[in-house]
């Protein structure tokens, strides 16, 4: 919203310049100083009304209503006006729309109908030409009237405007159109005790000031209010694509996963014979059946990500245990790759808290993102070390590594580094999406991740952080303690 400040707009009070006084009449000089001075009285008290109402911009207020109606009070109380209005422009500018009216107390006590009463004009047609607002708006020039009726032309009678305009003391009325950056966006309606030709020149000035910063007021809410009303759609239009990803997801993970289990039992034999070309053919839509399946199991992780479903049950966890049990169960796969997994063990280490399978996830995660870039002859090293209340652990590999002005690229959705390659090709290419779900988890258990390598061909090392286990610890997680009955847990998802 902006905000900007209109106290470099308002003048400075001006003190009557001293004048000789020689051969002039003592009476006339009272008579003159008297107007300088109720002049000038007049002038700060004018210029108390701007800065008051620039208080009303600069604070925290976004209700357009609200606002509009504070600063038509305020000209009221403040000031000689007897009625103060403000009238902005309707969306698709057929009509004018009155937000706010403040009246002085002899015009509400009006033994007659109040202006309040008499509905002073709360719509105003554009196609109404011979109301005076609606004209100033158009021409965006200031309008004159000694007439109420020309104000509320098409909705009161003239007689009933007279009488109305006679029992609240209202000689007339002055419509400045409301521009700003160019655009006319309303109009201010103010009714005078007095014929507005009897005001001073500096009336005239102040006025016209007034109307700038009030137009300023108006326009910080309605821009406000747009960025608003457009970050409100744009978190429905989000939260509909997340519900739509999560329910295709998961629609799309059944069918995909029978289509799978049933080419692996045709390559498998269990149909019969297959010939070599069968066998290639089976094997081809296998590997792209599996792609798909991580794929989806991906956005579906994503979308309980972000919709904040993705729960956590978290224990005291041996870290070393359970990462042997990842890297058992990816060694088979890295030998037919020809890399190394090594684990080195650390004594005495504490047990962490985590939830096991989401932390496994980060494992593989890891682990399967190193196979991809490590050429074979290869080595994946994973270690652990307690550092103050975390655990590190730190999984390094001698692949093709990664230069520094790229690694903030990473842990991002779809965060491919330009250029990257898969070394091992017969390793599964990766959705973009692993490291990010590997973040979110990490930062789900208030744990950390970082990335490091020296550059391009010396490797890199991926390394996550956790909480040494604590059982007061145990209550700050008990908000994702539960699980959601649309949740089954998270497949292994490789990058």
């Amino acid at each position: 919203m902006n905000t900007s400040s209109t106290s470099n707009l308002l003048p400075s009070p001006l003190v009557p310049p001293v004048q000789s006084t020689h051969n002039v009449d003592p009476e006339n000089l009272n008579l003159e100083m008297y107007k300088k001075n109720a002049e000038l009285v007049e002038r700060n008290k004018m210029l108390s009304l701007l800065r008051k109402i620039d208080q009303i911009i600069l604070s925290s207020v976004t209700n357009i209503q609200e606002i509009a109606q504070q600063v038509t009070r305020l000209l009221v109380l403040e000031s000689d006006f007897k009625l103060a209005s403000i009238i902005l422009v309707a969306p698709g500018k057929k009509n004018l729309v009155r937000i706010s009216l403040a009246e002085s107390e002899d015009v509400q006590e009006s033994k007659h109908h109040t202006l309040e009463q008499s509905s002073f004009v709360f719509y105003f047609p554009m196609e109404n030409k011979k109301n005076m607002i609606v004209q100033s708006v158009e021409e965006r020039v200031k309008k004159v009237t000694n007439s109420y009726y020309d104000v509320t032309f098409h909705t009161l009678s003239s007689q009933e405007a007279l009488d109305i305009q006679q029992s609240s003391g209202i000689q007339s009325f002055v419509i400045y159109p409301l521009i700003v950056r160019g655009q006319v966006i309303g109009a201010i309606c103010i009714g005078l005790a007095q014929n507005e030709n009897a005001l001073s020149e500096y009336q005239h000035d102040l006025l016209e000031q007034l109307v700038g910063v009030v137009g300023i007021a108006m326009d910080n809410a309605l821009l406000y209010n747009q960025v608003r009303f457009t970050n409100d759609k744009l978190t429905a239009l989000d939260e509909l694509k997340t519900e739509f990803v999560s329910l295709a997801s998961h629609e799309l993970r059944t069918p995909m996963t029978a289509i799978k289990s049933y080419l692996w039992m045709a390559l498998a034999g269990k149909g019969g014979q297959l010939t070599e070309k069968q066998k290639y053919y089976l094997d081809r839509a296998y590997s792209s059946v599996d792609r798909l399946i991580k794929l989806v199991n991906d956005m579906l992780n994503i979308s309980r990500i972000e919709s904040g479903r993705l729960t956590l049950d978290v224990k005291s966890v041996n870290l070393q245990t359970l990462a042997k049990d990842v890297i058992d169960e990816l060694t088979p796969r890295a030998q037919e790759l020809g890399v190394a997994i090594s684990l080195k063990p650390s004594q005495a280490l504490p047990e962490v808290t985590a939830d096991p399978d989401k932390i496994k996830e980060v494992f593989i995660n890891l682990i399967a993102n190193s196979l991809k870039f490590t050429p074979k002859g290869g080595l994946i090293t994973v270690t652990m070390q307690q550092k103050e209340q975390f655990v590190e652990t730190r999984i390094s590999d001698s692949g093709v590594g990664i230069d520094k002005e790229e690694m903030s690229k990473l842990f991002h959705k779809f965060g491919f580094i330009q250029g990257s390659y898969t070394v091992n090709q017969s390793a599964s290419q990766g959705t973009g999406l692993g490291l990010y779900i590997v973040k979110s988890i990490v930062e789900l258990h208030e744990g950390t991740v970082a990335v490091y390598s020296e550059g391009k061909g010396k490797g890199a090392t991926f390394s996550f952080s956790l909480k040494v286990f604590k059982e007061e610890d145990l209550k700050s997680f008990e908000h994702t303690a539960s699980k959601d009955s649309d949740i089954v847990g998270l497949e292994h998802t490789v990058i």
